[in-house]
């Protein structure tokens, strides 16, 4: 283990995945939603919910709450 490769694994770069965020309760029907939010090389870039879809640069609750949760991602 004397290569710092064999070390430690990094994604290579234009590596793309999801985390699922919890949302808000439904009033109605009382289910909770979940949104999937993109993380591309170690940097959170996009959500799922409405509120993204309203202000497209400014991340939304579910981008910070999983900032909060990761502390190695960017966002």
């Amino acid at each position: 283990m004397s290569d710092w490769n064999e070390m430690f694994y990094t994604n290579p770069l234009g590596s793309i995945w999801y985390y699922r965020e919890m949302g808000s309760r439904n009033k109605k029907t009382g289910k909770l939603s979940y949104y999937n939010v993109r993380v591309t090389d170690y940097k959170i870039d996009d959500c799922q919910c409405k509120a993204r879809e309203f202000n497209r640069y400014t991340p939304c609750k579910h981008m910070k709450r999983l900032k909060e949760k990761c502390s190695h991602l960017q966002i």
